[in-house]
C-alpha cells in the first residue's frame, strides 16, 4: 500500500504526488489518502483560530473532490511521525507520497523525523517540489529539476495540467481506514474566527479567480494594488487559497495566459496593450513570490536569526497593545487593524506601512510585530511573510530602508477618507486617541537608529 499525505497541498489538479502514487499503484499498492491535523502546529503561537477553520472548509471540499473520483480523504490526529507509525503498524505501506511544504523551521524538523523514521522502516519517502522550489539537501527527490522560475514559468503556461476530475478512481485507492476521526475532538488553535475572512476550498477559490480574472478587472489590477479601499476588488485576492495548495502557481498562470489569448482574440489593440502590461505585472508578484519561498527554503533562520548586532529587543508593551488594538492615535493606522482584524486580509502596501510604523516609529522588535501579523493574516505564509516583514521593519539584508510615512501613506491611498470613516467610526470625535508619538519626530529618530543599526550586520 502507498499512503498519499496531504499538506499545504489541498487539491487534486496539478498534483503530481496524487499521479505518481496513482500511476504506481499496480508495483507500490493502493493508495490511502491522509490529511494530519498535528497539535504541534495547532498550538503554535502562528496558527490562529481562523487558520484552521479556513484548513477545515479546504478539508471539507478534498473530500467532496475525492469522493467524485471514487475515493476519499482519511484524517487522523497526531504528530506525523506518530500517525505514520500507527498505520504502517496496521497497513505496512511500502511508500510515502507527498509535496514539500517551504514553512517554518518546527515542519522541516517534523520532515526530518519523517525521513528518518521511513528509512528505519524502509519506507521510501518521495517530496516533490511545488512552485519550482528547490528543497533542501536533507530530502532526496530524484523528480527534482533544476531550472530558472523564468523557464519554470514559460512551461507552465503551456504545460497541460493534470486534473482527475470527472474519472473514476475507485480501483486505485486502499480500502478505507474502519476509523473515521471525530474533528470535534482536534484541538481548538487560539483565537477566534473573523467575520469577514475568506472561505475555505476550491470552489471557492474558482469563484474568487473567475471575478478576477477579466479584461476590466484585470487591466485595472496595478492601479488598485495600493490603497486598500480598491484593493479589496482590485487585486486577486487568491493568496489564501495559493498558501494552502487550494490552487497551484500554475493553474493560475494558466488562468492569466487564457485571459490574454482571448483578448488577443478580440482584436482590440489598445485593450491587448493594457491587459498584456497588467498580465506582466501579475506575473511579476508570483516571480517574486516564489523568491521568498526560495529564500526561506535556503535560509530558515530568516524568522528567527537578527540579521544586525544591535537590533531593537525592548518591548514597550503600551506601545505594542496599541498598535495591536487599533488606539494609537494615527488613523490609518488604526483603520487598517481593524479591517484586518474584520477580513483577515490587508493589502501589501498597507501591510509593510504596518509593520514600519511598529519597528521604525515605536522602535518595537520585529518579533512581536510578525508573530501578531501572522495570526491574523488568513493567508499567512511564512517565507512570504517573514520576508517582507524583514525588509519593512529595516532588519533584512535588503539594500535599501523603505519607511512608510503613515500620515502621507493616508494622504495618498485614501485622501478622501473613506477608507478610515468606514473602518475608524471614531475619528474625529473625543474617542479618538491623541497619537502616541509624534509623526515627524519618530521618523526621525526611527530613520537614524536603523542607519547605525545597519552598520553592524552580523556575519
Amino acid at each position: 500500500m502507498q499512503v498519499l499525505w496531504f499538506k499545504r497541498d489541498l487539491r487534486l489538479s496539478d498534483h503530481l504526488p496524487l499521479f505518481e502514487a496513482m500511476r504506481n499503484a499496480k508495483h507500490h499498492g493502493l493508495v490511502l489518502p491522509l490529511y494530519i491535523h498535528e497539535p504541534s502546529q495547532i498550538a503554535d503561537a502562528h496558527t490562529a483560530r481562523q487558520h484552521q477553520l479556513f484548513v477545515h472548509e479546504c478539508l471539507n471540499d478534498l473530500q467532496q473532490q475525492l469522493s467524485d473520483v471514487g475515493g476519499y480523504l482519511h484524517e487522523e490526529l497526531g504528530e506525523a511521525v506518530d500517525v505514520l507509525a500507527a498505520l504502517h503498524a496496521q497497513f505496512k505501506f511500502t511508500h510515502l507520497w507527498a509535496h514539500q511544504e517551504t514553512t517554518q523551521l518546527a515542519q522541516y524538523q517534523r520532515d526530518k523525523a519523517v525521513v528518518a523514521w521511513c528509512k528505519s522502516v524502509g519506507v521510501l519517502f518521495t517530496e516533490l517540489p511545488q512552485n519550482n522550489v528547490q528543497r533542501a539537501t536533507f530530502m532526496a527527490n530524484p523528480f527534482a529539476e533544476k531550472v530558472n522560475f523564468q523557464t519554470y514559468l514559460d512551461r507552465a503556461a503551456q504545460e497541460e495540467i493534470k486534473n482527475p476530475a470527472g474519472r473514476n478512481l475507485k480501483v486505485f485507492f486502499a480500502p478505507k481506514p474502519p476509523v473515521e476521526l471525530n474533528r470535534a475532538t482536534v484541538p481548538h488553535a487560539a483565537g477566534e474566527d473573523k467575520p469577514l475572512r475568506m472561505k475555505g476550498g476550491r470552489v471557492q477559490a474558482r469563484a474568487v479567480a473567475a471575478q478576477f480574472f477579466t479584461p476590466a478587472k484585470l487591466k485595472s489590477y496595478p492601479f488598485s494594488i495600493s490603497s486598500p479601499l480598491k484593493a479589496w476588488n482590485g487585486c486577486s485576492r487568491l493568496s489564501p487559497y495559493l498558501a494552502y495548495g487550494v490552487v497551484s502557481d500554475r493553474e493560475v498562470l494558466q488562468k492569466l495566459n487564457a485571459l490574454v489569448n482571448t483578448v488577443h482574440g478580440q482584436g482590440d489593440v489598445a485593450l491587448i496593450t493594457k491587459v498584456e502590461d497588467a498580465a506582466r505585472f501579475y506575473v511579476d508578484r508570483l516571480i517574486w513570490r516564489q523568491g521568498y519561498l526560495q529564500q526561506l527554503e535556503n535560509h530558515t533562520g530568516l524568522e528567527t536569526d537578527a540579521f544586525y548586532s544591535n537590533e531593537p529587543a525592548e518591548i514597550n508593551h503600551d506601545c505594542l497593545n496599541a498598535w495591536r488594538q487599533g488606539h494609537t492615535g494615527f488613523a490609518y493606522v488604526d483603520a487598517c487593524q481593524r479591517f484586518l482584524n474584520q477580513t483577515g486580509w490587508l493589502n501589501m502596501r498597507a501591510r509593510a506601512m504596518l509593520v514600519s510604523f511598529a519597528c521604525v516609529q515605536l522602535g518595537l522588535p520585529w518579533q512581536p510585530v510578525a508573530l501578531f501579523l501572522a495570526q491574523q493574516f488568513l493567508d499567512f505564509e511564512p517565507a512570504i511573510h517573514y520576508g517582507q516583514v524583514r525588509i519593512a521593519s529595516g532588519t533584512s539584508h535588503f539594500s535599501q530602508m523603505l519607511v512608510y510615512d503613515p500620515l502621507k501613506q493616508q494622504a495618498e491611498q485614501d485622501p478622501k477618507g473613506e477608507f478610515v470613516k468606514r473602518w475608524l467610526p471614531e475619528f474625529g470625535t473625543a474617542d479618538c486617541p491623541a497619537p502616541i508619538v509624534d509623526n515627524t519626530e519618530s521618523l526621525k529618530q526611527g530613520k537614524a537608529r536603523l542607519h547605525a543599526m545597519r552598520q553592524n550586520p552580523r556575519l
